[in-house]
C-alpha cells in the first residue's frame, strides 16, 4: 500500500470471470482499489481513460483479441514506469515486468508479489 495509507488501484486484466473475481476480492481484502477488465482491449481502454488512478497492472498472459504482452507493451507506450505483474499458467513472462505469478496461486502469494512491485515503485 502506498505510504500516505491511500488504496492503490490496481487493474486486473483475466478472461476468466472466476479468476478475475478471486483476484479483486483477494486484494481489496488486502486494502487495495481493484478495476476489472475482461481482456486486453478492454483492460487498454480502462488504463487509457483512467491512467492516474492505475498504480499497477495484473494481467493474464493468455487471452483473446490481445494477450497480456501486447497490452503491457501498449500500456509501457503510455507510461513506462507503470509496474506490471504476469499471470499464467505457463512461465512465459518470468522475464518481464515485475515477473510472473504462477497460476495456480495462493491469495497470500499474489498479496505478497503485488505487494513487492508495489514497493520499488514507491522506492
Amino acid at each position: 500500500m502506498q505510504s500516505d495509507d491511500r488504496p492503490c488501484g490496481i487493474l486486473v486484466v483475466d478472461d476468466n470471470d472466476d479468476i478475475r473475481e478471486m483476484v479483486k476480492t483477494t486484494l481489496e481484502a488486502a486494502g487495495y482499489a481493484v478495476s476489472v477488465a475482461a481482456d486486453g482491449v478492454s483492460g487498454l481502454a480502462f488504463f487509457q481513460q483512467n491512467r492516474l488512478a492505475v498504480a499497477l497492472l495484473l494481467t493474464d498472459v493468455a487471452m483473446p483479441q490481445m494477450n497480456g504482452l501486447e497490452l503491457a507493451d501498449r500500456v509501457l507506450d503510455l507510461d513506462n514506469q507503470l509496474p506490471i505483474l504476469f499471470m499464467s499458467g505457463a512461465d512465459v513472462a518470468a522475464d518481464r515486468g515485475y515477473g510472473c505469478v504462477a497460476k495456480p496461486f495462493q491469495g497470500s502469494e499474489l498479496i505478497a508479489r503485488v505487494g513487492v512491485a508495489l514497493q520499488r515503485l514507491a522506492a
